[in-house]
């Protein structure tokens, strides 16, 4: 039979409920700490609270080991403390920071300006055996998701009446994207032109207004120009640094033989 419900004193009529050792340990370490957290001025509902929050903080988590050497049954298991603040720092502000630390290398910087409703060519890197190909596609960008190093644009297309979608990441190093531009820039007031898959034939294109040729290099060109000067320079700085340690390298060597050579002479002169 399952014993009676006993909190605070109080005596219950409804049985206990299946309970997991998890919730049990809890319950415990709550009664245990309420009477002296009590005393300090913290209401007892406060003190179960607490408890039960550095209870699952401290609870430990079983590890399975089947599979890996040192194991005796198959169904080994391993009791490992588990580290509540992790690498984030116990935060979700450091959580943020280190995602972006990580993802920051693998993002890349010298992209198109993406909008939807442009037109991109898409060159796509394909490994078959021991050759790799140039894939193209070519159509619309009627989608883009926004995630950092997981950003994705949709691209759709109509071939031979039907129509095709593919999803490409940008920063993926397997794609390499240009934009393809007309006479007009397309019309569009939408943030996803999802509509496009239900129009068929000319009603499935976008309007387009004429836009005056600007005469000079465009914002994209300048943000090139100056990404491929701060890589020269940078490339230029590591160069004098290697240089200056071969050197540094070459004159502590000439030091060395010097120091080698200056007490052989004494010595020759006595003799």
């Amino acid at each position: 039979t399952v014993p009676a419900l006993h909190v605070r004193g109080v005596v219950g009529t409804r049985p206990l409920a299946k309970t997991s050792k998890m919730s049990l340990r809890i319950s415990m370490n709550a009664m245990s700490i309420a009477a002296p957290v009590k005393a300090a001025g913290v209401t007892s509902k406060k003190a179960y609270a607490l408890s039960a929050r550095s209870a699952v903080a401290a609870a430990p988590r079983v590890v399975s080991l089947a599979g890996q050497r040192g194991c005796v049954s198959r169904g080994a298991l391993r009791v490992a403390a588990v580290n509540p603040r992790g690498n984030s720092g116990g935060s979700r502000k450091g959580l943020a920071k280190y995602v972006e630390r990580v993802d920051t290398p693998q993002m890349k910087d010298d992209l198109i300006p993406f909008r939807v409703g442009m037109t991109a060519k898409v060159g796509v890197t394909v490994v078959e055996g021991g050759k790799s190909r140039v894939q193209p596609y070519e159509g619309i960008v009627i989608a883009i998701h926004r995630a950092g190093v997981a950003t994705t644009i949709t691209v759709r297309k109509t071939f031979q009446g039907y129509g095709v979608e593919r999803i490409f990441p940008i920063h993926s190093p397997l794609c390499a994207f240009e934009e393809v531009r007309g006479a007009g820039k397309p019309v569009v007031r939408r943030a996803k032109l999802y509509y496009l898959r239900d129009l068929v034939g000319k009603k499935a294109k976008l309007k387009t207004r004429f836009v005056a040729k600007k005469v000079g290099a465009t914002r994209h060109e300048i943000k090139m120009e100056a990404l491929a000067a701060t890589k020269a320079a940078a490339a230029a700085e590591v160069e004098m640094a290697a240089a200056a340690a071969v050197k540094a390298e070459e004159d502590a060597a000439a030091a060395a033989e010097a120091e080698a050579a200056a007490p052989e002479a004494p010595a020759g002169e006595e003799a």
